[in-house]
């Protein structure tokens, strides 16, 4: 009973060939869809990613999930099997005298046996259920490989965060002297009557604001270092002397596989999560309808028994019984109904709920391709900007050890220089964070 599911309902939206905001990224003809972290070319994130992916207590409670939805359908296909039990007991019979004939009568009595029920899946209520406890059991399935997923990405996420800070921390510590450098210089130009108190103490300013910088980049690198360790499944800490070497910010590779939204929306887990839960709702309807009809059975029992402990041995004492059951519920004054038009409900609620899955990839996917594509012109502006303020301070340099301008010019270039490079250094980060973005919106870690 109850409607078959066929497939998910067609995307809510046409949808063509290509999204609509990749022009700005160089796709590759060839897609990769596992282990795109590798495109990276980091072999330290490359062994946090496998440390995370065999260790992290986030995948244990989706893995854990999934058996838990395995053994639901292990009980829901056993319930079309017939159930046997074994007892023995003991008792008093009293007979009154209306059954006896005469006195009233007492006897003990002494059984052991074995009784059967089978419940005959005439209407399909069982069956319905074995479906709905697959499509529970799939959709677990597809929300552990989703939890995999995001978990790559917030690895690389995270490491790129340290990486980061500890490049952008080497840069507040050059920034650091330097500004002191200038204080020291301006202080003496006071000193001289050649600068007022008001430049000294904007100087000041820019010594404490640099000390500011720094104490906040240890910061963040220790809490990068200390997630880190927490997604592999380590104690906050335990990293450090594997990360503490500063190494190079990666770059993503030149071309990206991006391939068509048909393509992404047939690997995105939460999708397949989203269809095997409008299978089960579906099935919902099913049982529920099943339900109201009447439920039809075998049962039975056979055993030894008597008056006397003794009688439970004996193969003359045997004693069967078998016959079928019929139980239905004909006046539940609306109850089976209500239950039916509930299961309706909750299948046109996961419908729903299927179609704004579709949308949210589809958004998601577009978003983070018009994220990328402007990430790779913003990393292109900062590079320019680092070179040209390097351009500059080193023309200052130049300046000041011919006796042209004064250290004072020099400095204050290089530490525009610094932050220059350190704006470059955060448009790099971006960029190959929404790359990390782009491969999780494009579920290019499935299999």
């Amino acid at each position: 009973m109850g409607p078959d599911f066929e497939q998910a309902p067609a995307p809510p939206v046409s949808m063509g060939d290509a999204f609509a905001r990749a022009g700005e990224v160089p796709a590759s003809a060839t897609p990769r869809l596992a282990s795109w972290w590798q495109g990276l070319d980091d072999p330290v994130l490359d062994k946090l990613i496998a440390r995370a992916l065999a260790s992290s207590p986030s995948l244990e409670i989706a893995e854990a999930r999934v058996r838990q939805a395995r053994s639901q359908v292990r009980g829901a296909r056993a319930a079309l099997a017939p159930v046997v039990g074994a007892g023995a007991g003991a008792g008093e019979i009293r007979a009154p005298a209306l059954v006896t004939g005469g006195e009233a009568r007492s006897s003990s009595l002494f059984v052991a046996g074995f009784d059967a029920l089978w419940e005959i899946d005439i209407f399909g209520g069982q069956r319905r259920g074995v479906e709905a406890a697959q499509g529970q059991y799939d959709a677990s399935r597809a929300d552990a490989e989703d939890a995999r997923l995001s978990l790559t990405a917030e690895v690389a996420r995270r490491y790129l965060a340290m990486r980061a800070a500890q490049h952008r921390l080497g840069l507040a510590h050059r920034a650091l002297v330097n500004s002191q450098e200038i204080g020291r210089l301006t202080m003496q130009l006071e000193g001289a009557g050649k600068v007022s108190r008001i430049e000294r103490e904007q100087a000041d300013r820019g010594v404490e604001a640099k000390r500011q910088a720094v104490a906040a980049l240890e910061a963040e690198q220790n809490d990068q270092k200390d997630a880190l360790a927490v997604l592999v499944g380590e104690a906050p800490g335990a990293l450090d002397a594997m990360l503490d070497p500063t190494g190079a910010i990666p770059l993503p590779p030149t071309e990206i596989a991006v391939g068509d939204p048909s393509a992404m929306l047939a690997r995105r887990p939460d999708i397949r999560a989203a269809e095997q839960r409008l299978r089960a709702a579906n099935a919902g309807i099913g049982m529920a309808e099943a339900a109201r009809m009447p439920r039809i059975g075998l049962a039975g029992v056979i055993g030894l028994g008597g008056p006397m402990k003794g009688d439970m041995a004996s193969a003359d004492n045997l004693f069967s019984l078998a016959g079928p059951t019929l139980q239905w519920n004909v006046a539940d004054f609306g109850r089976g109904a209500a239950g039916v038009d509930k299961a309706r409900a909750g299948r046109d609620e996961a419908d729903a709920g299927y179609r704004a899955a579709v949308l949210a990839a589809l958004q998601d996917a577009e978003s983070s391709l018009n994220r990328y594509g402007e990430a790779r012109k913003g990393f292109g502006a900062a590079t320019r900007s680092a070179l040209s303020a390097g351009v500059s301070a080193d023309l200052a340099d130049q300046s000041w050890r011919a006796g042209r301008s004064s250290a004072l010019v020099a400095l204050s270039a290089r530490n525009e220089q610094l932050g220059a490079d350190d704006a470059r250094i955060q448009a790099q980060v971006g960029l190959v964070g929404q790359f990390v973005a782009l491969q999780k919106s494009l579920a290019m870690g499935v299999n």
